[in-house]
């Protein structure tokens, strides 16, 4: 015998799988939490959900598959020169980073030195990309004080302008930075939504 329940319309008794109230005709509709549709879309919200996020810098090896490091805490991965690190449209590699006292030009302030990191960013999207060393790179120290970018006339290439989809642009990004400064950082932001590498020079 079917479970008797009250009409939403009338409040009359009528059995729990009548497709209408007897009474008022009202349809006897199931609770939106009971009908198929509402669970099927509660799975692919959770699946979104669980999917979201995963978009963090990877370290990929020139002769390993790409590896994603997962960190236990929200602590920001710093990397080191030489690896290459993997974004949504990016790869970029920190070369080398050297210093030197100047031309006969352009010199440093007194007690200061220039600062000279060359890095490769490769468009691994299907799309042209544009590179700004402006936008996109910032050299740090260990109190997270921004180094002034220079322009020197000796710079072996530059990190500005357009790359084509698979193509790469190599250059030297260069900041005047003190003599004693310590645990100089690289940061590269490929987009406003973050995804940004900080890759350790000294």
């Amino acid at each position: 015998m079917a479970k008797l329940i009250n009409c939403k319309s009338c409040s009359n008794e009528i059995a729990s799988n009548a497709k209408a109230c007897p009474k008022c005709g009202a349809k006897n509709s199931k609770p939106f939490y009971k009908k198929i549709w509402f669970w099927v879309l509660v799975v692919i919200i959770i699946a979104a959900i669980g999917g979201a996020g995963s978009n963090k810098p990877k370290l990929v090896s020139e002769d390993k598959p790409i590896v994603t490091k997962e960190e236990k805490s929200n602590k920001t991965e710093v990397f080191n020169i030489g690896d290459t690190i993997e974004l949504d449209k990016f790869k970029i590699t920190v070369n080398e980073v050297k210093t030197t006292n100047g031309s006969d030009f352009i010199k440093p302030q007194e007690g200061n030195e220039f600062l000279y990191v060359d890095a490769t960013v490769e468009n691994i999207s299907d799309k042209e990309q544009t590179v700004s060393s402006v936008l996109m790179f910032k050299v740090v120290d260990k109190d997270g004080r921004a180094m002034k970018q220079t322009i020197v006339e000796n710079a072996n290439g530059q990190l500005d302008g357009t790359i084509g989809p698979g193509r790469k642009m190599t250059g030297e990004y260069v900041v005047e930075v003190p003599k004693d400064a310590t645990g100089l950082e690289l940061q590269f932001d490929s987009s406003l939504g973050g995804n940004q590498v900080v890759v350790k020079l000294k």
